[in-house]
């Protein structure tokens, strides 16, 4: 298991080798993560008017009393921890299902409730499965289940009908079973076994499906919901129109942050992780999707004469007074609003959870989310964990693949972290040691410019000094990377993203099993 300080300064290294997995920060700090997230007070944040810690007790009432009604149980006790997580409701692999095996750990162990939204929001296209297959030699094949238009999300695609989801099950089952690894074709259907009767939606149909090929590991230990439910309650409502209503405050403080963020993590991309907010016609981006008749698209915003317009690119679609009090216009409008990536995590962090779980893609962009948070509200969110695992399947090649990707890690961190692999440190090392953590402290605290550039060239020469203290280190891992022979070129037997249900539910449970977590204080007597 790989842990990770809660604020990492360098990214989140998504685990090279199966079995491995990625906590940051350790599960031990939850408890202390947790009590110091729900000692927050808030400050003095509000969403119309409605101080914050009472608006976060109106949103978990109600979105907790919809979970319980859409998962089937009873009503939790508001008053417990609340741990949130939330996924697009696709044919994921197991390192993004190894975090619902999570939610239900945490849950357990920390006494807590565990929500997961179903982000049913996504508009993700086509919705199938990379499989490996054997032809002359083993390759990668698609196979589509649905394949709804760009625009539509999730919550407005339709579900298969169970000829189609067949269909697809016998196309699936039909690749993998040309591949020698036993078991392979009998999790695919006891996956398909599991197939709804029937499903409002495609996302809810997934999401279904997903949740009963995962209790053959044992019952799930948390409530779920689809986020189109949460973005119709007046809660959500309230929230998005609290930003909405001063467009270019919202629109300086995304993009702002965005660029600072691109400037400390030296990103020439404007889209990393996430385009500027931009404006058409006057009117102003916004970080909410505008759905109307099943399809979605950006929404733009305006404020003219004391009232809020809500447009497309093209044209206004409502009109609603600007002080955020018209929840009900949109309604009458015909439209809803669905949050983009950011705001979904903001009002998940900020108006609902104690403790969000987060990927590694999540947990990136979530640092913006913060500061932009900072901004708008005057407070941080509940802090946040990232998990994510790789597990592979044992096809031919992998075990020297395995040991290949292993011994790669190795050889960078032998180039990079010399420090990390020296034994029985002479005093000169350990002062350069010393050195050079002493300059990555203060380069965390540098602007860009000379100063910075100096203490980065000097930290380079720093680690060249100390390689040769592990130079027959790494010559060692060198010459086994070179008796292992041509790589898996294609890529086959070592890809991480096969779907999770051509893996076993227990096997991706153990591997949540594998973290340390400690348990929630005993409670006053």
């Amino acid at each position: 298991m790989t842990t990770e300080p809660l604020a990492a300064t360098l990214d989140y290294a998504i685990p090279a080798r199966s079995g491995e997995v990625l906590i940051a920060p350790a599960l031990d700090r939850l408890p202390g993560l947790l009590a110091q997230s729900r000692a927050e007070t808030w400050g003095g944040a509000e969403v119309l008017g409605v101080p914050l810690a009472e608006f976060r007790r109106r949103v978990r009432a109600r979105v907790l009393r919809l979970a319980a009604e859409y998962t089937g149980g009873a009503l939790p006790d508001g008053a417990r921890p609340l741990v949130v997580m939330g996924h697009q409701p696709v044919l994921f692999h197991p390192g993004v299902w190894v975090k619902f095996f999570l939610l239900t750990r945490i849950a357990r162990a920390q006494r807590a409730v565990g929500l997961h939204l179903i982000v049913d929001t996504d508009a993700t296209g086509p919705v199938g499965a990379e499989l490996p297959a054997l032809r002359d030699r083993l390759v990668r094949v698609r196979e589509t289940l649905a394949d709804p238009p760009g625009d539509v999300p999730l919550e407005a695609a339709p579900a298969p009908t169970p000829e189609a989801f067949a269909e697809f099950a016998a196309r699936v089952r039909a690749q993998v079973a040309t591949v020698p690894l036993p078991g392979l074709v009998d999790r695919v259907n006891a996956w398909a076994a599991g197939a709804p009767a029937e499903a409002p939606t495609l996302g809810v149909f997934l999401a279904r499906l997903r949740r009963g090929y995962e209790a053959r590991a044992g019952e799930p230990g948390y409530l779920e919901l689809p986020m189109s439910a949460v973005a119709e309650t007046p809660e959500f409502r309230a929230f998005a129109l609290h930003l909405l209503r001063a467009p270019d405050a919202l629109r300086r403080s995304f993009n702002g942050q965005l660029e600072a963020y691109r400037r400390a993590h030296r990103l020439r991309s404007q889209a990393n992780p996430f385009p500027n907010l931009g404006e058409e016609s006057g009117r102003i981006e916004a970080p909410f999707w505008l759905v109307r008749g099943g399809r979605r698209t950006d929404l733009y915003v305006a404020r003219e004469d004391g009232r809020l317009v809500l447009a497309t690119s093209s044209a206004p679609v409502a009109t609603l007074a600007a002080d955020g009090s018209d929840l009900e216009g949109l309604e009458r409008a015909g439209v809803s609003l669905r949050p983009k990536a950011i705001t979904l995590t903001m009002f998940a962090r900020l108006c609902l959870g104690d403790l969000f779980v987060h990927g590694v893609g999540g947990g990136r962009y979530d640092r913006v989310t913060d500061t932009i948070a900072g901004d708008l509200f005057g407070c941080r969110p509940a802090p946040y964990v990232v998990a994510t695992a790789t597990l592979h399947l044992p096809l031919p090649g992998e075990a020297s693949g395995d040991e290949r990707r292993a011994l790669e890690r190795l050889l960078g961190d032998l180039r990079h972290n010399p420090d990390r692999h020296l034994s029985d440190a002479t005093a000169a090392e350990r002062a350069l040691v010393d050195e050079k953590w002493a300059l990555i402290r203060a380069v965390e605290t540098m602007r860009p410019g000379p100063d910075r550039r100096a203490a980065t060239r000097r930290i380079r020469e720093v680690n060249a000094q100390l390689a040769g203290a592990v130079a027959g280190e790494t010559a060692r891992v060198e010459a086994r990377l070179r008796s292992l022979g041509p790589a898996d070129a294609d890529g086959v037997a070592g890809y991480r993203e096969y779907p999770f249900f051509l893996f076993d539910p227990a096997e991706v449970a153990a591997l949540a099993a594998l973290a340390g977590l400690a348990g929630a204080p005993a409670p006053s007597v």
